[in-house]
């Protein structure tokens, strides 16, 4: 047994599993309650993802999905419990129970209400993906869609999205700036008051692609006190995604460390919400990555960094 924790920021397990009303405990999915104890998993953050175009009543769907997540969480509670804070991960590990932390990807759920973000809250949600792939009443996407998808850099966050970065601080809610466009990324840095995260997100100076971040946003983002946690989405880790991907991961890693310090990396894999990786088809391959970090020359305390304890710190630092 290899000699590591992991918590993962983000997947998509949770929604794809109502979907189909699967099975948690084993499924042909990236992540399983079987696969996530075989693979040293201390927690997971599930995400309540909303395709927004799909649905007129986005904080309806979520709530639905909200419901699933606790139906699961109560069928399997001798194994794993949901967590809004530190000290609840720390205890279920001493019980040797595993995590699950609530999130949201798609800040549209809000609806441009307060008052709904005060509920999804209420509801255990910690971490908040501001946008995905369409405009919302908060920002804007990664993307402008033209002949070639290119960065947007030119429109930032709208009233809205500033009234709730600054809720979600004052309850303790982590923002996310997976997606956001670059102009709203560098919104959200001028005026944090906690550290934020990109909780799916690789670098764009080692795979150029608009949904990774540039060496100027991850040093912005080092100084934060903030995290991002390394996509395994094949087409964001590099161009060749017919081969094991793993030592593409170790080089974003490696990257961003040199940019922003080993205190910036973190995990976020998107599991089952991308195609299967070569070399990480589900998680329980972190000990292949574990492996490759060694073989890398990291040491086992930088290795429990970018595993774990940089997201617990992050935590720590947004709770009230």
């Amino acid at each position: 047994m290899s000699d590591f924790k992991v918590i993962d920021m983000h997947c998509d397990t949770m929604t794809g599993l109502c979907r189909k009303n699967g099975d948690f405990r084993s499924n042909d999915m990236h992540i399983d309650l079987t696969k996530m104890q075989q693979g040293n998993y201390l927690m997971q953050c599930f995400a309540i993802f909303i395709f927004l175009k799909g649905t007129d009543k986005p904080y309806e769907a979520a709530n639905h999905y909200m419901d699933f997540f606790d139906k699961v969480m109560k069928e399997n509670s001798n194994e794993i419990s949901q967590v809004t804070t530190v000290q609840q991960i720390l205890d279920n590990y001493a019980k040797g129970k595993t995590s699950a932390m609530l999130t949201i990807e798609e800040g549209g759920v809000l609806e441009g209400s307060l008052e709904k973000l005060q509920h999804f809250y209420d509801r255990g949600v910690r971490m908040i993906t501001l946008t995905w792939n369409f405009e919302n009443e908060i920002a804007y996407p990664n993307y402008v869609y033209e002949d070639v998808p290119r960065p947007d850099t030119e429109r930032g966050l709208k009233p809205f999205g500033f009234e709730a970065i600054n809720k979600m601080w004052d309850l303790g809610i982590i923002v996310d700036v997976s997606h956001l466009n670059d102009a709203g990324i560098f919104d959200v840095l001028d005026n944090a008051r906690k550290p934020i995260v990109a909780s799916h997100s690789n670098s764009r100076a080692v795979m150029n692609v608009p949904r990774n971040m540039t060496d100027d946003m991850i040093r912005r983002l080092a100084r934060n006190g903030g995290i991002m946690g390394m996509n395994y989405c094949p087409n964001f880790v590099s161009k060749n995604d017919k081969h094991n991907q793993i030592p593409d991961i170790v080089e974003h890693i490696k990257h961003i460390a040199d940019v922003g310090g080993i205190e910036t990396v973190a995990l976020g894999s998107d599991f089952d919400g991308i195609p299967t990786p070569v070399g990480m088809s589900d998680c329980t391959k972190t000990h292949d990555l574990y492996e490759a970090l060694k073989q890398s020359n990291f040491s086992q305390e930088d290795i429990d960094r970018i595993f774990y304890k940089n997201f617990l710190r992050v935590l720590e630092a947004n709770q009230k």
